[in-house]
């Protein structure tokens, strides 16, 4: 029975594969492949030298890459990490106000996510401007105005502009999770004393974890990916404050170097990083 549905919805596949076999499958092959070459932008293709894993082997040797790799996680972990914690928190906030008031809320809290990353970064560039932005001239009011672009703060910016942007995004899946709980289970718990945070410990969060969990693996993955900001924002500067894993393929790909080889390396490290990363999560998400 299974295959003869199967044969019957077949041919309404067909389109769908086609189209992940161009835009995906064979970009990946393309880019494993050339990360096993010495090329050059700009240079004709037949021109790329064979060089094996020598491009692996020098991204690994490389301080740089290292450099990169830790800016990467300290931002995945600070701004994905509090994006679950605002977001659950601004989530269980909303569900015990008034529908109209919620809906009300939620429609101010999706403009961060409507705006293109680009345009966010470019924006905020405006607002952190140490003399001329906004939030210097409000923190000035508490003796406080902290050079936004520094070395030691650049990164810090490039979080809190993906906080402000994605904890909504956080927020909507907890709060869908937190609408499906079945209220008697919440009564229950109620009538067997538990209350305040030991409801949301033992009871509200063992239920919606498979959402939050969710949750997690988007904004772990787009973490990872993120250029958009760092590059409208910072350009990956001061020096290489922010130089995050895409900024350092991108500035070794076509800014600096023009080595595609060598940036196509590191890409596919990045990709077995994701993927990696999306199977633990994916494991444990099986196992709720």
């Amino acid at each position: 029975m299974k295959d003869i549905k199967y044969n019957k919805y077949k041919p309404w596949i067909y389109p769908t594969s086609i189209i992940l076999l161009i835009i995906t499958i064979i970009p990946t092959i393309f880019l494993f492949a050339i990360s096993l070459f010495d090329y050059k932008l700009g240079t004709p293709l037949k021109s790329a030298k064979f060089i094996g894993i020598s491009n692996y082997i020098t991204t690994f040797a490389s301080s740089s890459f290292w450099h990169s790799i830790l800016i990467t996680a300290k931002y995945m972990l600070l701004s994905v990490g509090i994006e679950m914690i605002l977001g659950f928190m601004l989530a269980f906030f909303l569900y015990n106000r008034k529908k109209w008031l919620r809906n009300l809320l939620i429609i101010f809290m999706v403009i961060p996510m409507s705006v293109a990353p680009s345009i966010a970064g470019l924006m905020w560039r405006l607002n952190f401007h140490p003399i001329y932005g906004i939030v210097n001239q409000l923190l000035y009011y508490f003796n406080l105005g902290p050079d936004w672009y520094s070395y030691d703060m650049a990164l810090f910016s490039v979080i809190i502009i993906d906080i402000w942007q994605w904890t909504p995004f956080v927020t909507l899946i907890s709060l869908a999770g937190l609408l499906s709980i079945d209220t008697s289970v919440l009564e229950s718990a109620r009538i067997d004393g538990a209350d305040g945070f030991k409801m949301i410990k033992n009871i509200i969060i063992p239920i919606i974890k498979p959402v939050l969990l969710v949750a997690l693996i988007m904004r772990s993955m787009d973490s990872l990916k993120m250029f958009d900001v760092p590059f409208s924002l910072t350009e990956g500067g001061p020096g290489d404050a922010t130089e995050l894993l895409s900024m350092y393929i991108y500035r070794k790909g076509f800014f600096h170097t023009g080595s595609v080889g060598a940036a196509s390396a590191v890409a596919v490290i990045m990709l077995v990083i994701i993927i990696f990363m999306t199977k633990l999560f994916a494991i444990n998400l099986q196992k709720q």
